[in-house]
């Protein structure tokens, strides 16, 4: 049935095609610039990772500053038709039914790939080829390259998905913004000595207030938290996806309330993911569930920013990340982290962060225990740029504005 499916999805993409291709290139002249912004994925279900708070984030502030020296347009695309134009206002409202006029480029506009829209854009490669081929640019982010070097940690859809999306990359695409320092060496590695597409830095931030955050507190949470000020707990965020290392992190707590009964409690918030059936099963039926281990999965920003300033700290097992906003969002927090010693991690250069590089049970056990001994990281404020600064260096590498006033090499220091 998928199969079925699938073909009859891409027998509707390509018959769009077919009809709207003497519309994607634009015979007008605007007054200022546009910038057209991916959001197809957001605009149907936010799923409140950490990519749709960058989307987020960086869409409400091109929004505040469209119309000044260019003009922000949201577009979207779905598995039977191209790229059409959004509302602008999609955060506010939602819109349940959407219009479906084409999207037309011309010169001097630029596309840019802002959501995660891996298995959409590939299909449409021919409405891009045109926006381009009338003079305008094309300019998509680049979150990670896991799909393509661990392939086992993914749905083979989704290995299959990112692979035709890199080749797009890699043949119609005029820049590529990577959230790391670490992504754009993947990217380099992986593309090879080809002069495009042209690689940079997207900077992003970690503010959660000012990421159009979703508010409102379930009962559970409120527990949890209440829970949390009277027990010493061990907090992780993340997905239930086989990267995350949470069976590491499960064995290891269980070494050590075998060892220790006054270890502390691990809280793990994750929406349910893929290819962790017997994980979550674990998890659910864990002799400690509700008792010293505690699984959320439906949790607001508003939520998560309460059990981060209630844990004691903030355990990341990661095998593999683009950017690692945990260790972020815990720092600005004041909470300490202990952390698989992962590059991309050590970029960031963040005070209060252990690192361990050993998944036996023992021996992160006893890391745990050694971290619990250190405290909060009380005292240390992380001062971090608005996300304005950072669209505001986004529009100085789209060549839309003058560069921003923000080192080059990091946006946050120690206040």
């Amino acid at each position: 049935m998928r199969r079925v499916v699938g073909a009859s999805s891409i027998g509707a993409s390509q018959a769009w095609l077919w009809r709207n291709r003497r519309r994607f290139r634009e015979t007008g002249q605007f007054r200022l610039p546009r910038l057209l912004v991916d959001v197809s994925e957001i605009i149907r279900n936010d799923a409140q990772t950490g990519i749709q708070r960058v989307v987020r984030s960086v869409w409400a502030d091109l929004a505040k500053k469209s119309g000044e020296a260019f003009l922000a347009q949201p577009v979207y695309a779905t598995r039977n038709h191209g790229y059409c134009y959004a509302p602008a206002d999609f955060l506010d409202r939602r819109p349940k039914s959407l219009d479906q006029e084409t999207v037309a480029l011309g010169p001097g506009d630029r596309f840019l790939g802002l959501d995660l829209a891996a298995h959409l854009l590939p299909r449409y490669r021919r409405q891009i080829q045109a926006w381009r081929q009338s003079g305008a640019s094309v300019h998509i982010v680049v979150y990670d390259l896991l799909p393509l070097s661990r392939p086992d940690w993914f749905t083979r859809a989704a290995g299959v998905h990112f692979r035709r999306w890199m080749q797009l990359i890699a043949t119609e695409v005029d820049q590529a913004l990577c959230i790391s320092d670490q992504v754009a060496r993947d990217l380099r590695t992986t593309l090879g000595k080809r002069d495009r597409p042209h690689i940079d830095r997207l900077y992003i931030g970690a503010d959660m207030a000012a990421s159009r955050p979703s508010n409102g507190l379930s009962m559970t949470v409120e527990a949890a938290i209440r829970r949390m000020r009277k027990r010493p707990t061990i907090l992780m965020v993340g997905t239930i996806e086989p990267r995350k290392g949470y069976k590491v992190a499960l064995d290891a707590f269980e070494h050590l309330w075998h060892t220790d009964p006054t270890g502390p409690d691990l809280l793990i918030v994750g929406k349910r993911g893929w290819r962790t059936t017997d994980l979550q099963r674990r998890l659910r039926t864990h002799p400690e569930q509700g008792r010293r281990l505690f699984w959320l999965d439906q949790v607001s920003d508003e939520g998560v920013d309460l059990l981060y300033r209630a844990s004691r700290g903030v355990l990341v097992t990661s095998r593999g990340e683009g950017f690692g906003l945990p260790l972020i969002e815990a720092a600005m927090r004041g909470r300490r982290v202990l952390a698989r010693d992962l590059p991309v991690f050590r970029e960031h250069c963040l005070p209060g962060v252990s690192y361990f590089d050993d998944d036996a049970p023992s021996e992160l056990a006893g890391q745990v225990r050694e971290f619990m001994r250190g405290g909060p990281a009380e005292g240390v404020e992380i001062r971090l740029a608005s996300w304005g600064h950072c669209v505001d260096r986004l529009l100085a590498d789209l060549a839309i504005q003058k560069d921003a006033n923000i080192p080059p090499d990091r946006l946050f220091s120690l206040a």
